[in-house]
């Protein structure tokens, strides 16, 4: 009885502290999130096992503003310690809140308990699937059960439709597979980097494939062959090196009219490339300048699959856009001026694209209209300046997308975990919400 009436004094009260937009202005960046995640803990309200917690919680944010509505009268050093120090115990109680909730979302799919289940999702807030690995199993637990009776949440068919749309998106960004083919009934073929050649001599036809790019391709290969046969067993899949001839296959011909044909797609890059693990990256941003990571690793908006290892620093339009490690630049595009969360806008955003000795590569993407101040095949090293922030292509805002990655095969690639350095010593991992000064 008595969590029950606590329980109801605080939810009439907190409402209006709820009300009030004008929190603390003091230690606000850590605050804030901290008072409005109480609109959403108390709507577990009726959950047993996080009623206690719950009440707690919502006191303890009630103690939390007080304080620093004092902090913000008097700007009184003690004050402020007292705050922080108020801030820091909501903290740690938050963690608990949320790691019960996260068990208590467990043991719903472990019990096959979809009627509590759905009372435990039915609530969007950052930290609700903040655990990634939680979430994929929300998320097939959901996919089972979606077609029975009155089992519907609309967080999760929100979380499935984007990640659909993430999926297709990063993948159009991701690979960008190039295709293309040769016939030798017209010999004729589009004009592009990769292309084919043939050359006879007496009852044999060499093929060869020509790679024009400053930067190594990996092919994949699929040909069609009549009254021809090959000499050797061709590779489907295999790297031609940068601005090289690579000799694909000898044709022996047979009787009656010979007719082959080749079709392929590739992608930039070697697949055979292995990062250098020792390397030690720098934060892509003025020296002496922080900035906030918006999104990390696995991040829960667009930062799945082959763009996994990405992070996003916010940033506003115009910041000078530094390089995090020297190289070539292989690709650029700043002709673009519009951008928007939406899928139309996914092949819209400016990019500089750097080749690293390694074989890997960095972009830095979501770049201002015009913005690009390097051109290609030009050698920068690191800590040069590359180019300006801004908004274009698929995004939700001004900010700079970072990543480095290698090529997987012909049609796919991945992103790699980079450290960077930080006065603090080796950053491995940056952490969504913080901000970090680039040295």
């Amino acid at each position: 009885m008595l969590v029950k009436l606590l329980l109801i004094i605080t939810f009439l009260f907190t409402p209006f502290l709820w009300a009030n937009s004008n929190y603390p202005k003091t230690y606000d960046k850590l605050g804030t999130p901290l008072f409005n995640a109480a609109q959403y803990f108390i709507k577990y309200k009726e959950i047993e096992s996080l009623q206690e917690l719950i009440v707690e919680y919502d006191s303890e944010v009630n103690r939390s503003i007080l304080a620093g509505y004092k902090a913000d009268a008097t700007q009184n050093q003690n004050q402020k310690k007292i705050y922080l120090k108020q801030l820091r115990k909501l903290q740690a109680l938050y963690d608990i809140l949320l790691h019960n909730l996260h068990k208590s979302i467990s043991e719903s799919i472990k019990n096959d308990d979809y009627k509590l289940f759905l009372e435990l999702t039915s609530y969007a807030f950052d930290g609700l699937f903040i655990n990634s690995n939680l979430r994929n199993r929300a998320i097939a637990f959901y996919t089972k059960h979606k077609h029975e009776k009155n089992f519907k949440c609309n967080v999760l068919e929100k979380s499935l439709a984007y990640d659909k749309l993430s999926s297709e998106t990063q993948e159009l960004f991701a690979a960008e597979i190039i295709h293309s083919s040769y016939n030798s009934k017209s010999a004729i073929q589009a004009k592009k980097s990769v292309y084919i050649s043939a050359t006879r001599v007496q009852n044999s036809i060499s093929i060869f494939l020509h790679n024009k790019n400053i930067y190594d391709v990996t092919i994949n290969m699929h040909y069609n062959l009549k009254n021809i046969k090959m000499q050797t067993k061709a590779p489907l899949e295999f790297v031609v090196k940068a601005n090289s001839k690579y000799k694909y296959a000898t044709l022996l011909l047979g009787s009656g009219e010979a007719q082959y044909s080749f079709s392929w797609t590739y992608s930039m890059g070697s697949k055979d490339a292995i990062h250098d693990k020792n390397y030690v990256y720098r934060l892509p941003y003025k020296k002496g300048t922080s900035h906030l990571v918006s999104q990390s690793y696995n991040g829960r908006n667009t930062h799945k699959g082959n763009s996994a290892y990405s992070i996003d620093f916010a940033m506003p339009m115009g910041t000078k856009v530094y390089a995090s490690r020297g190289g070539v630049v292989v690709k650029t595009k700043s002709n673009s001026d519009i951008g928007g969360y939406d899928k139309k806008y996914a092949s819209s955003g400016n990019y500089v694209k750097i080749m690293h000795s390694d074989g890997t590569f960095a972009i830095y993407y979501h770049l201002k209209y015009n913005g690009v101040i390097v051109k290609v095949g030009e050698k920068v090293s690191k800590g040069e300046p590359l180019a300006y922030s801004g908004n274009t292509g698929y995004s939700s805002g001004p900010h700079l997308h970072f990543s480095v990655f290698k090529t997987k095969s012909a049609g796919s690639r991945e992103t790699i975990a980079t450290r960077f350095k930080i006065l603090k010593g080796l950053l491995k991992k940056p952490i969504r919400g913080n901000y970090y000064k680039a040295i």
